[in-house]
């Protein structure tokens, strides 16, 4: 398979300057995609056609079929996405072929493409992280003899609490581990993402804030234990199973706090939105926070109004802005608890 065989690593006097060499393991899996579903859709409508080669199937005839056979399921946005990893994918399986074609056809639906509107749903960072915040103090405060559901509930806050100051992606936030990514020097409390953790392939770094930190000692030192029943489970984040989180796990979550709290779902992304949009709207001196803390390798991903800055800096920065109270509303500081040690039959 010629996919196998151009992931395979790259010798240092291999003279092949093919633009996949470089494509992290998320264009991957995108291309992947994409062509699986081209394939499908081949495979349903002209199966007679996978006994060619892989650019003698891809035409303009076959591509308006393919556009069409996505517009009943996806919106355009999609359809672009799925475009951009076929041409991907016919680049690299048959680079002498001119596909300048396909990458006008991709321009054409993007150029129609509108994206849903979610402004208009978006909760700002503030409201979430007291939304999250409200959920630890009340779990601390439940009777406990619900205590499972109690724990349960402080990981969700928690989770709420932190995407809403450090709004990294589903995957980088369930690969988070506890010897791994977790720092403590001192008082200071630090995650670490490494570049297989993130989308851009770039590290980044976290720095707890005081109004956050209270509460993740308590998770590390209290919650967490009574969920992994204190069987040898790396993961920072644990299901009631004692098991780590998956990613879609963490998603499951935090739609579902935030559609009981708003009335309206957000999705992991929209925290991202969500930060950049509170800057813009309540701080848009620190406007230009935004690229380094979302990890845009382009300022314009971000938009045109945000500048680009480092990212482990910038997150320090964007977390400083919001303990210094940007927003509407305040935080409340954590409230005071005794740390407590876990039953026996916890």
């Amino acid at each position: 398979m010629r996919f196998e065989a151009a992931r395979q690593p790259r010798d240092i006097f291999d003279e092949d300057d093919a633009a996949h060499g470089n494509w992290s393991a998320g264009t991957w899996r995108q291309v992947e995609t994409a062509y699986r579903r081209w394939l499908g859709f081949l495979q349903s409508e002209h199966p007679e056609e996978l006994l060619l080669l892989p650019e003698a199937r891809i035409t303009p005839e076959r591509v308006r079929g393919f556009v069409e056979h996505l517009a009943l399921s996806i919106r355009d946005t999609s359809i672009v996405i799925n475009l951009d990893g076929l041409l991907m994918a016919a680049r690299f399986l048959a680079p002498a072929v001119d596909y300048r074609w396909l990458a006008s056809v991709k321009r054409r639906v993007n150029a129609r493409a509108r994206p849903i509107e979610r402004l208009s749903k978006l909760r700002m960072s503030w409201e979430t992280f007291k939304l999250g915040q409200s959920l630890m103090d009340r779990a601390m405060q439940a009777h406990p003899r619900d205590h499972l559901l109690n724990e349960l509930q402080f990981r969700d806050g928690l989770i709420l609490a932190l995407l809403s100051l450090w709004p990294i992606r589903r995957r980088s936030i369930a690969a988070l581990s506890l010897t791994k990514h977790v720092v403590r020097a001192g008082e200071t409390l630090s995650i670490n993402l490494f570049e297989e953790d993130t989308k851009s392939g770039r590290p980044d770094s976290f720095t707890v804030p005081s109004k956050l930190a209270p509460y993740l000692l308590h998770y590390l030192n209290c919650v967490r234990p009574r969920l992994t029943r204190m069987s040898p489970v790396d993961a920072l984040w644990v299901s009631q199973r004692g098991k780590g989180l998956t990613p879609d796990a963490v998603y499951q979550v935090v739609r579902r706090l935030t559609h009981q709290a708003f009335g309206e779902p957000m999705a992991l992304h929209d925290f991202r939105r969500a930060a950049a949009t509170s800057l813009a709207l309540e701080a848009p001196d620190k406007i230009g926070l935004a690229t380094g803390v979302l990890q845009h390798a382009n300022p314009d991903t971000t938009g045109r109004h945000y500048n680009l800055a480092g990212s482990t800096q910038a997150s320090r920065r964007f977390n400083q802005a919001i303990s210094e109270g940007i927003g509407p509303s305040r935080c409340a500081p954590a409230r005071r608890y005794t740390k407590k040690t876990p039953p026996r039959n916890a």
